[in-house]
C-alpha cells in the first residue's frame, strides 16, 4: 500500500468544485454517516411498534399510523410514509414516551441498557451539528465541527446556551424526511435524511432484518449471488472497455425490481421510486450534495444505488457513498465503471469495515471490492487496537501489493468466534481510530494519484481519451 503522509485538500484546488464545503477529515465524515445509518434501525423498530401499537388498540406516543400501516403523504414526496419529519430529539422523545411498550414487545431490539444509552448519545452527537445556525457560519469556518474530542469539549461550556437559543431558530439541522417500510416483507427498506447544517440529503437503507417479517427477502438477496450483467450506462459506454457491468444480482434485483404497490406504473421499479424521492428534495433544497449509506445488505444496496444515481445526469454531483461493512457487490468491470464516474468527480466510495467482519468479505469468486477501505481494529485483554488500515484498489498496484490487499479481504483472515459486525462506533471512537483519520479527507485522498492511480478529471471540464 502508498504510503500515507497526513494530507488534507485546499479549496482553491478542490476538484469538485468550490460551491460546497467538504468534511475536513475521515473521521467527520465517517462519524457523522455512522450515527444516521445506525439510527436507521432504530427508526425501523419504532415505526414497527407503532403498526403494532394500533393493531392492539394501544396509543403510541408520537408517531401514529392510518389503517394501511402509513401516514399521510407530504407534498414533496410520492411515496412518503411519514405525515411529519422528524428530528434526532424527536426520535429520543418517541423512544422515551413509548419506552415501557417497547421494552415489552420489542424485547432485545436495543431499548435496554446498554444499547440503549448507546442510541441516545448517537443522537445526541446528530442533535449537535454545530453551535450556530447555518447562516451564521463563518465564511472561513468549515462547516460543521469534529464530532466529539477537543473541539466538542471546547464549545461544550456554552453548549447548553447555544442550543436554547438556537431552538427559537426556524431551523432543525438533522430531520428524516421519509421512510418507506410499508412493504417491507417483499421490498427494501430506505429512509432519506436532510442535514441542513451540512446541506446534504443522505439516502439510508436498511440492512439485514430478521424481524418484522423481512428475513425472508432479506435473505434471499443476500444468498443470491449470480451475477447480473447489466446494461453499461450511457454516461460510462464508451469510456471503459467492457461490455457490461456485473453486479451482484441480488442486491441488483432488489433495487430494480418493480415496485409491489398495485397503484403504481406496471413498469415502475423500486430504484424510479428512490429516484422520484431523492430528486424532490434536491430540487426543494438546492445547493445540496447527495450521500447515501447502510450497514450490511443495507451497505450493499447504497453502493450499486450510489453507482446508479452517480449516472444521472439532473443529479448534483459527486454523489458520496459512505457505508458500513458492506459485502461485495460487483466484478472487476463494476470496479472499472466506478473508477471512471470516481476519476471524473461524479462518485466518491468510501468503505469502512471492522477487521473480522465476515460479512464485508463476501462473496468470493467473481466479485471485488471498488472504493477506499478504512478496517477499523479493536481493543483485546491480551493487545490494544492498532491505526486503521487505509487501501484503495489501485489497478497500476503490483502483484505482491494486490496479494496483501486479497488476504485481507479473504475469509480465512476474517474468520473469529466472536461477532464483530456491529461495533462499528465503538471502534472508530478509539484514540487510536481518531487521531490516523483525522489526518485525512477524503478529497485530498482522491486528488493523490500515487493512492488512487489516476489524476481526477475536475467538475465541467469534459473528459476525452487525452484524460483517460
Amino acid at each position: 500500500m502508498t504510503n500515507l503522509s497526513s494530507i488534507h485538500s485546499a479549496d482553491d484546488r478542490n476538484p469538485y468544485g468550490r460551491t460546497f464545503v467538504w468534511p475536513n477529515s475521515l473521521y467527520q465524515e465517517i462519524s457523522q454517516l455512522a450515527d444516521i445509518s445506525f439510527i436507521m434501525y432504530v427508526f425501523a423498530y419504532l415505526s414497527a411498534a407503532a403498526k403494532k401499537a394500533r393493531k392492539m388498540g394501544v396509543i403510541f406516543h408520537g408517531l401514529e399510523v392510518d389503517e394501511n400501516s402509513h401516514s399521510a403523504k407530504k407534498p414533496n414526496m410520492k411515496s412518503s410514509s411519514l405525515e411529519r419529519n422528524f428530528t434526532p430529539d424527536e426520535i429520543h422523545q418517541l423512544i422515551a414516551d413509548n419506552l415501557e411498550f417497547l421494552q415489552e414487545h420489542f424485547a432485545g431490539f436495543g431499548f435496554e441498557e446498554p444499547r440503549l444509552s448507546a442510541t441516545y448519545k448517537s443522537l445526541e452527537r446528530l442533535n449537535q451539528p454545530g453551535v450556530e445556525s447555518p447562516g451564521e457560519v463563518p465564511a472561513s469556518s468549515p462547516v460543521g465541527s469534529t464530532v466529539g474530542g477537543s473541539e466538542r469539549s471546547l464549545a461544550s461550556s456554552a453548549s447548553t446556551t447555544a442550543r436554547s437559543k438556537a431552538s427559537t431558530r426556524p431551523w432543525r439541522a438533522y430531520t428524516i424526511e421519509e421512510f418507506e417500510d410499508k412493504f417491507q416483507s417483499e421490498e427494501l427498506v430506505y429512509s432519506l435524511v436532510k442535514d441542513s447544517y451540512h446541506k446534504r440529503i443522505t439516502l439510508v437503507f436498511r440492512g439485514s432484518e430478521s424481524h418484522l417479517g423481512a428475513a425472508g427477502t432479506n435473505w434471499t438477496t443476500n444468498l443470491n449471488i449470480k451475477v447480473k450483467n447489466a446494461d453499461v450506462p450511457q454516461i460510462i459506454s464508451g469510456n471503459i472497455a467492457d461490455e457490461s457491468v456485473g453486479l451482484h444480482e441480488g442486491y441488483y434485483n432488489y433495487i430494480f425490481n418493480k415496485t409491489v404497490d398495485t397503484t403504481d406504473d406496471e413498469n415502475f421499479t423500486k430504484y424510479d421510486q428512490i429516484k422520484d424521492d431523492v430528486m424532490g428534495l434536491l430540487k426543494k433544497f438546492p445547493g445540496y450534495k447527495l450521500y447515501v449509506t447502510g450497514h450490511s445488505l443495507g451497505a450493499g444496496l447504497a453502493t450499486v444505488a450510489a453507482f446508479y444515481l452517480a449516472c444521472e445526469k439532473d443529479l448534483p454531483k459527486p454523489v458520496s457513498c459512505i457505508n458500513f461493512a458492506s459485502p461485495r457487490v460487483g466484478t472487476r468491470s463494476f470496479l472499472n465503471a466506478c473508477q471512471y464516474l470516481e476519476k471524473t468527480c461524479q462518485l466518491r466510495i468510501l468503505r469502512v469495515v471492522n477487521d473480522n467482519d465476515t460479512v464485508a468479505v463476501v462473496p468470493l469468486g467473481e466479485y471485488v471490492h471498488a472504493g477506499f477501505q478504512v478496517t477499523l481494529y479493536k481493543d483485546e485483554w491480551f493487545y490494544k487496537a492498532k491505526e486503521p488500515d487505509l487501501y484503495y484498489p489501485n489497478l497500476k498496484l503490483d502483484w505482491k501489493e494486490w496479494l496483501k490487499i486479497s488476504w485481507k479481504n479473504s475469509i480465512p483472515a476474517s474468520l473469529n468466534i466472536g461477532y464483530d459486525h456491529i461495533d462499528y462506533r465503538e471502534r472508530l471512537d478509539l484514540p487510536v481510530a481518531r487521531e490516523f483519520l483525522e489526518k485525512y479527507d477524503l478529497v485530498s485522498l482522491y486528488q493523490d494519484t500515487d493512492i488512487v492511480g489516476f489524476e481526477l478529471v475536475p467538475l465541467g471540464v469534459r473528459f476525452t481519451s487525452d484524460t483517460k
